[in-house]
């Protein structure tokens, strides 16, 4: 007679289950790529200019798109409204930017640029191209274009990820009905 049988434990994947494999899933790889760029950049930027990645983006999305609400920069960069905070707090502290009352709405506050965030911007400008140029010199003038066109259509879809309530209430209202 045996002893009593164990059970051994499944290691087996449900049926229909697939391994992902990181390296060859686009948006890890794509997840990757910009993490160590940030970080590359982020670190010329700490050391030449003592400002850290999220306020190089504050002052890029002010650099180019001019005075913002907060929560607009929220939307151009991206970053979480805490870590835009921080980083607005930091920046007016440096005197790189100025918060004041909206001219067109006074009872809304926007971040402007000093002259003196407007002068570090224009001197991190061609730093940030110089380093663009590095990155993007493995690919053909084809390729860049090419690459250009799906980020930013990529972007696009993104953007359908962040606010599934409001296309639901926008197709809603473009079928006639209640909001």
């Amino acid at each position: 007679m045996t002893g009593p049988r164990t059970r051994k434990k499944s290691t087996a994947r449900p049926v229909g289950a697939e391994k992902l494999s990181l390296q060859e899933f686009i948006p890890y790889k794509l997840a990757v790529a910009a993490n160590r760029l940030s970080q590359s950049i982020g670190s010329l930027f700490e050391q030449k200019y003592g400002i850290q990645m999220p306020e190089w983006r504050i002052l890029m999305a002010l650099h180019s798109c001019g005075p913002l609400a907060p929560n607009e920069v929220v939307e151009h960069t991206s970053m979480d409204k805490a870590r835009v905070s921080r980083a607005q707090r930091k920046l007016v502290e440096l005197e790189l930017v100025t918060p004041s009352a909206d001219p067109r709405d006074g009872r809304r506050l926007v971040l402007f640029l000093t002259r003196k965030g407007t002068d570090m911007c224009d001197s991190i400008v061609p730093e940030a191209r110089q380093t663009e140029t590095w990155l993007l010199s493995v690919l053909s003038g084809s390729e860049r274009e090419m690459l250009d066109r799906v980020l930013s259509r990529l972007l696009e879809r993104s953007r359908e990820t962040r606010q599934p309530n409001e296309q639901e209430t926008t197709a809603i209202d473009s079928e006639g009905g209640r909001q």
